[in-house]
């Protein structure tokens, strides 16, 4: 099954973002349904808006899961973590990728073009995308963790009216 996926980078970012691109297109069967970035002028000073994007693009259900490139792909992180219902890491490296997801579903991860090299980053890429969250086997401390996250958001974010799915807090409805 073809997962859609929203993809986003910084000047910095730029060449790295193009070749994760193409990797997930030919090895992952992803969709990419956003990659505003076609030149590195395009990414430049733009991490707020596109984190804004991005997660809007996520609350809206267009896709599910993000990736952003950048230096080090912290500050991006930083600034989708301010949207309700968006759980977004930095990860570099394999084990905290996949424990982004499997403890958090984490819907966003950024990665550092000048952290990793390509094919490290393919594998801390692979750790996350390929073990997706699953209510059914997922450890009981994460689901309770998640519930907590969500009441926190409500306590402390402002949901938008135009959220169209359970944002990964909670297993979807059949």
């Amino acid at each position: 099954m073809t997962t859609k996926i929203a993809l986003a980078c910084d000047d910095v970012g730029f060449e790295r973002k193009e070749e994760i691109q193409q990797y997930l297109i030919s090895r992952k069967d992803a969709e990419i349904v956003y990659d505003p970035v076609k030149t590195p002028e395009d990414g430049k000073n733009t991490f707020a808006r596109l984190a804004d994007e991005m997660c809007e693009l996520i609350q809206r259900d267009v896709c599910r899961l993000g990736v952003y490139i950048c230096g080090t792909g912290i500050g991006f992180t930083c600034q989708a973590n301010k949207h309700w219902g968006i759980r977004a890491v930095m990860v570099s490296n394999p084990y905290t990728a996949q424990r982004a997801r499997l403890s958090n579903n984490a819907q966003i991860i950024g990665m550092g073009a000048r952290v990793l090299g390509l094919p490290y980053m393919e594998q801390v890429l692979d750790a996350w995308y390929d073990e997706p969250f699953d209510f059914a086997t997922a450890r009981e401390d994460s689901k309770f963790n998640l519930l907590e996250a969500k009441a926190s958001d409500y306590r402390n974010l402002a949901k938008p009216d135009y959220v169209a799915w359970n944002m990964g807090f909670e297993p979807d409805e059949a």
